[in-house]
């Protein structure tokens, strides 16, 4: 009974021993280890990369709920007109007051920024004005009422897109903040700042082929991050429709 035992127990450890080997070698097979490597892989590994965000700054806001647009992308630089004398008045306007946009419009420009680094890397957006306050307008249509330009300047009553940080004047330039030649100055009255007849002002010779094409890869551009012209100043764009900046923003005072 004693030597049944011992057999029995010989036997069993036996069976024991040839069954760790055969899982050991399971273990160790190479596609049942990859299997297993892969399962245990972090989830993140198998997806894209995130999609690419626009940078908008968050830091020091400014009122009425703007955003300073003057570090939002390497290819938008700042050139504020109306804050110095090298505007239409001939004053400056602007006191203690930046380059802003509304952040949704700020995104706009930043993906312009951005497109055009596609296409033409060696340019820059260079920004003449943004949001402008109610109080400036004023001073803006005092100096054309009454005169042949006041259509130029909209109506401070009405109110225009600039008065609700949905609007932006720019140009493109090189790396060096040279504009490139559009053809007319920023805030030209006249008809050679249209948008709507260029190939007849390049025929007529108001405008050469190189301004025209100038103005069009600036169009190309804004028109892609979703702007919209106007048909009398080739540097002005709208984020939007006025009726639909009087109910998505306040009106900077």
């Amino acid at each position: 009974m004693n030597m049944f035992t011992r057999k029995t127990k010989v036997w069993i450890l036996v069976e024991l021993i040839f069954a760790a080997g055969v899982w050991l070698l399971i273990l160790l097979t190479p596609e049942q280890a990859e299997e297993r490597e892969q399962t245990a892989a972090p989830e993140e590994d198998n997806r894209l990369p995130a999609p690419a965000v626009v940078p908008v700054p968050e830091a020091s806001p400014a009122p009425y709920g703007l955003v300073n647009i003057r570090h939002i992308h390497p290819a938008v630089c700042i050139d504020l007109k109306y804050a110095s004398t090298d505007n239409f008045t001939g004053k400056t306007l602007y006191d203690n007051w930046d380059a802003c946009l509304q952040k949704d419009v700020a995104e706009m420009l930043s993906a312009a920024g951005s497109y055009l680094r596609t296409v033409r890397p060696d340019l820059r957006l260079l920004i003449y004005d943004a949001a402008r306050p109610l109080s400036v307008q004023r001073r803006m249509w005092e100096h054309v009422r009454d005169t042949p330009y006041s259509r130029y300047v909209a109506h401070p009553e009405r109110t225009g897109l600039h008065n609700y940080g949905a609007a932006v004047d720019l140009t493109l330039s090189d790396s060096l903040q040279t504009p490139l030649d559009m053809g007319t100055d920023f805030d030209y009255f006249g008809e050679a700042a249209g948008i709507n007849r260029e190939d007849e002002l390049v025929a007529r010779g108001i405008l050469t082929a190189r301004q025209a094409a100038n103005r069009q890869l600036l169009r190309k551009v804004m028109l892609h991050a979703g702007f919209r012209t106007i048909s009398g100043e080739w540097w002005h764009f709208n984020a939007c429709t006025l009726s639909e900046a009087k109910e998505r923003y306040p009106l900077i005072k």
